[in-house]
């Protein structure tokens, strides 16, 4: 005789660089337990393909989980966990005080956590008739841009290069606009490196600058007494 079924409550939450709303459904045991074995691996790839998987199985509308960034990733993920297991996250921070090392525990909201420095229109000038606009790195084009803890300097610029390069939506100057869609990957990395530092810097600067999830922190350490004041920034700063 077939069991019953258990039906889940669902939620709405917006993907911050589509503004559109989607429902979900909390995540149930079987992926939690996919979710475990990932960070139980220590492994970034195998750890963001169980993240995707999950958001893939818990969201009702037909969205293409790698084609959002990472910060809608983060964003969807951190509500998922909030739904799923609970609104709040009890994180242990370490005291900075003089001679002092006390470890402080602290509850944090997950439901106050948002996302900062969204940029509606994306464009970088690079001189004062020359522009660029960029499309924020989709989850899969990051994947594709991890590093090894022993990579050269020149392998770090190639990626770099190669991430920008596939970000590029279109250039633009005083009289057209380029579709990056007409141009060749290395034709894009090309007039790339054909900017000079100061140019370059300004793209760069702006990838620096990438939004994420943020929450800040408040808290006074019971054993000195020194007060502190925390930025989390990323994923990872709400689950370690």
């Amino acid at each position: 005789m077939a069991l019953p079924i258990v039906n889940s409550s669902r939620y709405e939450v917006t993907i911050p660089s589509m503004d559109v709303k989607v429902e979900f459904r909390p995540f149930l045991v079987k992926e939690e337990k996919i979710l475990m074995v990932a960070m139980e691996s220590k492994d970034d790839n195998m750890i963001l393909k169980a993240v995707k998987e999950i958001l893939s199985a818990c969201i009702f509308d037909d969205i293409e989980i790698d084609a959002l960034t990472a910060f809608d990733i983060e964003l969807l993920f951190i509500k998922l966990r909030s739904k799923s297991v609970g609104e709040t996250v009890e994180l242990k921070f370490k005291c900075k005080g003089d001679d002092c090392e006390h470890e402080i525990p602290h509850i944090v909201n997950l439901e106050e956590i948002k996302i900062d420095n969204v940029d509606d229109k994306r464009i970088i000038m690079v001189n004062d008739e020359v522009g660029v606009q960029f499309d924020y790195p989709s989850m899969d084009i990051i994947s594709k841009s991890t590093l090894k803890d022993d990579s050269s300097q020149d392998e770090q610029l190639k990626v770099m290069m190669n991430l920008m390069a596939g970000c590029i939506a279109n250039i633009f100057d005083t009289d057209n606009v380029y579709p990056s869609s007409e141009s060749t990957h290395n034709e894009l990395v090309e007039f790339l490196d054909g900017l000079n530092s100061e140019q370059f810097k300004r793209i760069a600067d702006w990838f620096g600058l990438m939004p994420t999830v943020v929450h800040n922190v408040e808290y006074k350490c019971d054993k000195c007494g020194k007060e502190h004041d925390l930025e989390l920034r990323g994923l990872q700063s709400f689950f370690t």
